[in-house]
């Protein structure tokens, strides 16, 4: 595939600052991409989308659009356009001369030949908004807002769109309106999206790839799928998906299953660990669905050893949430353990209850703990 955006090295320190806010990121966009940068607000993700849009410079280390160094070229005479999170409507102008603005003034004026009408008219209709392009910013819901400013970005023909947070600003209902729509639109167009969000169901649902950030570095890559059942770091693990993180050390490496011992003395067994020795440190990571009660567990615990897998738990917290239910334990060592039940198949538990939770192998996951000297 052709990469079409490509940050190397890339480091951003303001002045006056004691850290980075990017501290020496690498990676590379392909094209047709839906690309997203997750991660908590301050990580450095939107930093790095402002300085591929050519809003902010960097402090050392080049990107490259299309191939060509953009270090010192303008953000007009850059091939992208970003869409923000505020809309950046012109509130004076029709719906029609907001599309129309950056065809006239912007990146437009170097299309040989160009009907601006013609394209207005297109790009409205890529959003379906062209039979309200006369009304003012004003006259538009938020959705319909957002959708003026994705046309408005999209009329000009960008080698890639940049989207600052979309969704944000809409309320719950129009923010999945507008996923569907921004997944239609990668459809049918067939262009390059980079999105930064905090929201990780929202790079979930619609990211072909993700870049994880935290505190100005890049943790991980991977698809949706990848950075969410398979997290590489244990920042990843409990920023994606609410992962429960247990501290352990790797007892017996060998067989088809390890053993992990946790503070507690318990045991428990997860499928042989490829890179990591016995001995070591580690972290037992976990999603919260996986979790399941002992007593109703349906997994066959035939090539488990005797009592393994089975944490005695007391419940500290349940919140139901309509066909789920979360629940937090506190186990036995006095870690907190998080689970998300079927609600139909919960039995009655209140909060102080003493019971047991089981842990299957298969959705158990090990990382190495800070310090263990373990890739």
């Amino acid at each position: 595939m052709t990469v079409l955006l490509e940050a190397v090295n890339v480091v951003k320190r303001y002045d006056g600052a004691g850290t980075n806010a990017v501290n020496g990121i690498s990676l590379q966009v392909e094209e047709g991409e839906f690309y997203s940068f997750l991660g908590p607000s301050g990580c450095g993700k939107t930093t790095l989308l402002r300085i591929f849009a050519g809003f902010e410079t960097l402090t050392t280390g080049s990107v490259l659009i299309g191939g060509k160094v953009m270090n010192d070229l303008p953000a007009y005479r850059r091939p992208v356009n970003m869409v923000f999170q505020s809309y950046a409507l012109f509130p004076h102008l029709s719906v029609f001369e907001n599309v129309a603005f950056g065809l006239r003034h912007g990146a437009g004026r170097q299309i040989a030949g160009l009907d601006i009408a013609a394209e207005v008219d297109k790009a409205l209709d890529t959003v379906r908004l062209k039979a309200l392009k006369n009304r003012m910013p004003s006259q538009l819901s938020g959705g319909q807002q957002q959708r003026v400013a994705l046309a408005r970005a999209l009329a000009v023909r960008p080698l890639v769109l940049l989207l600052d947070e979309p969704l944000s600003a809409l309320d719950v209902q129009i923010r999945e309106e507008m996923q569907e729509e921004l997944s239609r639109l990668k459809r049918e167009l067939n262009m390059t999206f980079v999105m930064v969000t905090h929201d990780q169901s929202e790079a979930l649902a619609l990211s072909s790839r993700v870049a994880v950030f935290n505190a100005g570095n890049l943790e991980q890559v991977g698809s949706a799928r990848q950075v969410y059942e398979e997290p590489s770091t244990p920042f990843v693990a409990s920023f994606i998906g609410n992962s429960n993180l247990l501290e352990g050390k790797l007892k017996e490496v060998g067989g088809a299953l390890s053993k992990v011992e946790l503070p507690s003395g318990e045991i428990i067994e997860v499928l042989n660990p490829a890179s990591l020795g016995a001995g070591v440190p580690v972290k037992l990571v976990f999603k919260p669905e996986t979790v399941q009660l002992a007593e109703s567990s349906k997994f066959s615990p035939a090539s488990l050893s005797e009592g393994s897998n089975r944490l005695a738990v007391k419940v500290r917290n349940i919140s139901y949430q309509g066909s789920f239910t979360d629940l937090i334990f506190t186990t036995t060592g006095g870690a907190e353990l998080k689970a998300s039940l079927p609600s139909h198949d919960l039995p009655p538990l209140s909060l102080g209850d003493a019971t047991a939770v089981f842990l299957p192998p298969q959705s158990l996951r090990l990382l190495a703990a800070a310090g263990s000297g373990e890739p």
